[in-house]
């Protein structure tokens, strides 16, 4: 098979078509984003780069059976300014169409985003002209990319692959691609955190799923993307879990007797069972303390929890730092590439060869892999 994919980006298309088992013969790719094009050779050395897709002498390839693409966005976008057709980047969708008419292969995918229905009235009448055998034209289907994987992506599809329909719900969501010990990730900073309350950007990992992975991915800080509540390390945490059974954090060394009184318990968990000996350190303890500066060896000042002695706390101010009960910090990260990479069912570590800012941009420009192998499986292939 020879396949033309114009804003090949990261070729996800070959992607696909090596997870369907298809055998790719020539695969020609028009780019001009020198990172996308490093990730692309990286993956697949034997691509052939074509470059920038105005500029293409089409006289110069073969017969094409498979040309795809999903041409820049940015001006039909809701998220957008809705320029449609007079955004220059929007406008590169007539390229695709000059492709597909000189070329006529047997088979041709457009992606694109959620629109104007008049933007997508206009884009099935190009596309449809390219193949007036087609009975009733060529009318765009809409698959929300959650149905097979953690993320939430409505995009539009226009083919002349026959027998698409809505793929299966696979029951994926969030927490199912978390790293566990991620080793690259980005700790916001408490400053961050705190101008994000009251936002939805701040999510744990039952969240059912991610937000739509966009090219702005994280450049500016929380108008697009999750951050993802964690320790210091980066791992993720559950903000609603609760334990049904006491959780012990700690040991009292400050109390003598047997070692079941003194016992710590988080908050988080079950209340030990009480019993009527009160007295006597016999009651469940949690941690309770209070934030207090204190000299360090070089002189500066650093906040110490010191907890309460006795078994009572601190009298309450209007200082909150004054009273508090001990909770496991909770941090807030960005997603790594590498869940960034699993939203979009792209394989562990595919664009590790740079940085992690473009990491993120190349795979918000992205095609959700799983969508489309869905809808390329139909193709009929010659033997």
């Amino acid at each position: 098979m020879n396949v033309l994919s114009l804003f090949d980006g990261m070729s996800c298309g070959r992607i696909a078509l090596d997870r369907l088992g298809i055998k790719v013969d020539n695969y020609y790719a028009s780019e001009i984003d020198k990172y996308a094009m490093k990730v692309s050779e990286a993956n697949y050395p034997d691509i052939i780069q074509v470059g920038d897709v105005t500029a293409l002498d089409l006289s110069t390839l073969p017969k094409i059976d498979l040309i795809m693409g999903g041409s820049p966005c940015q001006g039909f976008s809701f998220a957008g300014k809705q320029l449609a057709f007079d955004d220059p980047r929007s406008a590169l969708f007539f390229e695709f169409v000059k492709c597909v008419k000189e070329l006529k292969p047997k088979y041709f995918l457009l992606e694109n985003v959620r629109m104007k229905k008049e933007y997508l009235d206009v884009i099935s009448k190009q596309v449809s002209e390219c193949y007036p055998e087609i009975p009733f034209g060529i009318e765009p289907i809409m698959i929300n990319s959650a149905l097979v994987s953690a993320q939430n992506r409505v995009r539009y599809y226009w083919t002349n692959i026959p027998g698409i329909e809505q793929p299966e719900q696979r029951g994926i969501v969030l927490r199912d691609i978390l790293e566990t010990t991620p080793d690259n990730y980005t700790l916001m900073s408490d400053k961050f955190a705190k101008r994000q309350e009251g936002r939805k950007c701040l999510v744990d990992m039952n969240k059912e799923k991610a937000a739509s992975l966009s090219a702005m991915e994280y450049v500016k800080n929380g108008r697009q993307g999750d951050y993802l509540a964690c320790n210091d390390t980066g791992i993720p945490k559950d903000l609603r879990k609760t334990h049904d059974t006491p959780k012990q954090v700690g040991t009292a060394v400050d109390i003598k007797g047997h070692d079941q009184i003194k016992r710590v318990y988080s908050e988080d968990g079950k209340s030990s069972t009480l019993t009527t000996c009160g007295g006597g350190h016999r009651e469940p303890k949690v941690l309770a303390g209070a934030f207090r500066g204190r000299y360090e060896d070089d002189g500066t000042i650093k906040q110490h929890l010191e907890l309460r002695q006795g078994g009572k706390t601190n009298s309450l101010t209007t200082v909150q730092k004054d009273n508090v009960v001990t909770k496991d910090n909770v941090y807030w990260r960005k997603l790594t590439p590498v869940e960034c990479e699993r939203l979009q069912t792209v394989p562990d570590d595919y664009t590790n060869h740079v940085s992690n800012s473009q990491r993120y941009k190349m795979l918000g420009n992205g095609w959700n892999i799983e969508t489309i192998t869905h809808i390329l499986k139909n193709m009929e292939i010659q033997p």
